[in-house]
């Protein structure tokens, strides 16, 4: 019996509380005071009509108006004209109608509404506000404005006590650097940081937009972390699982399935992380980055450990950089190096350090190698210094042709001429009976020679300047004659389109004899100046037999630098007329 009466006990002392608070909040009455009042008597009851100076208090709450409407019996107010609410000297209310319950301490204040609460102002014509837990609800449209930033929305809740306000509804936040936009948004009014939810858009200063699903932005300083988004500066487009805005240092990263698409040359580069600095104009993209652009009906890949983007105001200084473990594919085109420059406005493809190229069953090799495009096709090639075309014939026997620099002339993605300028060597075999049975072999030297084709085969060779030929008969061919100084056969690293856009594989660091990294040569090393002009006259080759029908062909049409490309500078590239073609 005791334990039964105890249980009752405590739900009803509980409810005796709840009701001794609930009195004690009734008691609270307002107070008020004016120059003049009435009370007015009706159907409905009697109330009191103030005007003139009129002032309410509350707790640590005074209301002031021009006139208003007192209802004892239910301890609440209307007021008119005026009327600002002043609470706890740290929030004031202004605007020109209220609605106060003072049982419940809710105001509901209407047209012309500015909540003030520090530096912050909130503007609307329909604002609700608790005064127990200062939280102002507006709805109807509103606008926060603060020292740095003002915010807008639909409808929006401020949190007094906590510092922080939530918007929703086409919500735009504005800055001297910025617009953002987003369905949701909250904001804390100490720190300046938003965290928006759903689809956010960012315009910067210089019309750079960024769109994602949501994130956090920190306005003071500006920076910020996004999700599922993409960066729209004036010339690329960057995406990525997560985005990061840094506005102080002007950078931007995107982190996880990254793509940054160039708008105006059909290049896309992806990755797993890319950085754009807006004020250099440069982009990065690592982690396995490739590079993709259409050629007319065909795909050029490019692969490296790190590719770069290099904007400009001057479109000739537009260009991307790869660098190190470079890999390129296209159908008829493959190729490897240990860096690359791409120079977009001339067209200009230039491999640096150890490049070698392979088109069907040519191999070309050259301390430095420049394709020229034209019209997204190969047009020219340029290989300077020890420059080395190597190719298999129908017996597996390697026909070869070296000098100082070359020039290679296509059309219809065939090459037509082969210019070689300086020290050139050559073997060719001679074949016959439907190049199945071998004739002999010609070794060659001379300063110049010139290699025409025609249907994708050997035609006719030109030397010049006093050349040395030898004709050895199959019974007479040794394998030390079969191979000039250099050769060497690399079809094993002749990438596929698989390992282009496959990772490379880890691999040692190269040293030296005591064990320190060997270094490479730096890109912006200025590469000599090498014009090749073709001589007149053509003295046949200079042995028996006529030339060996090459198998397959090199690259299409191809470019002609006379200055490599660096960082700073143009690729100093000029399409170089020839009257020999």
């Amino acid at each position: 019996m005791r334990q039964f009466s105890f249980q009752i006990l405590i739900p009803l002392l509980f409810l005796l509380g709840i009701s001794h608070l609930a009195q004690a909040q009734r008691k609270e009455k307002l107070k008020y005071k004016a120059e003049h009042g009435m009370v007015v008597r009706d159907k409905a009851g009697s109330y009191e009509k103030l005007w003139e100076n009129v002032t309410f208090s509350q707790k640590n709450t005074v209301i002031y108006c021009d006139s208003a409407v007192m209802l004892k019996s239910s301890n609440s107010m209307e007021a008119f004209g005026h009327v600002r609410i002043v609470d706890n000297d740290t929030v004031t209310i202004t605007g020109n109608k209220l609605f106060y319950d003072g049982n419940t301490r809710k105001a509901q204040m209407r047209e012309n509404v500015v909540y003030t609460s520090g530096e912050n102002r909130l503007y609307t014509d329909f604002l609700d506000y608790e005064l127990d837990t200062r939280v102002a609800n507006y709805f109807n449209n509103g606008k926060l404005v603060d020292l740095n930033n003002t915010l807008s929305s639909r409808r929006g809740y401020f949190y007094g006590f906590e510092d922080r306000a939530t918007f929703y509804g086409k919500v735009e936040l504005l800055s001297p650097e910025y617009t953002l936009h987003s369905d949701t948004l909250r904001y804390n009014t100490i720190t300046k940081i938003a965290i928006t939810d759903g689809r956010t858009e960012i315009i910067t200063s210089d019309s750079t937009m960024l769109y994602s699903k949501g994130g956090e932005f920190k306005t003071i300083p500006e920076q910020s972390s996004f999700i599922k988004g993409q960066i729209d500066t004036r010339d690329y487009i960057l995406e990525g699982d997560e985005l990061f805005f840094d506005d102080i240092n002007k950078y931007y990263t995107a982190t996880g399935h990254v793509k940054m698409t160039a708008k105006n040359n059909d290049v896309i580069i992806t990755g797993e992380k890319g950085v754009y600095w807006r004020n250099k104009g440069l982009s990065k993209v690592f982690g396995n980055p490739v590079m993709k652009k259409m050629m007319q009906a065909d795909t050029f890949y490019l692969a490296a450990d790190t590719l770069i983007s290099i904007e400009d105001n001057v479109d000739s200084l537009k260009r991307i950089l790869a660098y190190n473990h470079v890999r390129m594919f296209r159908s008829n085109l493959q190729g490897k190096a240990d860096s690359l420059a791409y120079f977009i406005a001339d067209s200009v493809i230039t491999y640096y350090f150890d490049p070698v190229l392979w088109n069907f069953k040519n191999q070309i090799e050259s301390d430095t190698i420049s394709l020229y495009l034209k019209n997204n096709v190969v047009d020219e090639m340029y290989m300077q210094k020890d420059a080395f075309i190597v190719s298999q014939d129908t017996l597996k026997q390697f026909n070869q042709v070296k000098g100082r620099n070359m020039r290679a002339y296509f059309a219809d993605n065939a090459i037509k001429r082969v210019d070689v300028n300086g020290n050139g060597e050559s073997i060719y075999f001679v074949l016959s009976d439907g190049d199945s049975l071998l004739m002999g072999m010609n070794r060659i030297l001379c300063s110049n020679i010139t290699m025409r084709f025609k249907g994708n085969e050997l035609n006719n060779i030109s030397f010049y300047m006093k050349p040395e030929a030898t004709f050895y008969p199959p019974h007479e061919i040794t394998p030390e004659l079969t191979k000039l100084a250099g050769f060497a056969w690399r079809a094993s690293e002749r990438p596929t389109l698989q390992q282009v856009l496959s990772p490379v594989p880890p691999e040692e660091v190269a040293t030296d004899s005591l064990g320190n990294p060997i270094k490479k040569p730096s890109l912006s090393k200025p590469v000599q100046k090498s014009g090749l002009s073709a001589t007149s006259g053509a003295a046949k080759g200079a042995a028996g037999g006529s030339p060996n029908k090459a198998s397959g062909t090199l690259p299409s049409k191809t470019a002609v630098p006379t200055k490599k490309p660096n960082l700073n500078g143009t690729s100093g590239v000029k399409k170089k007329e020839n009257s020999q073609q």
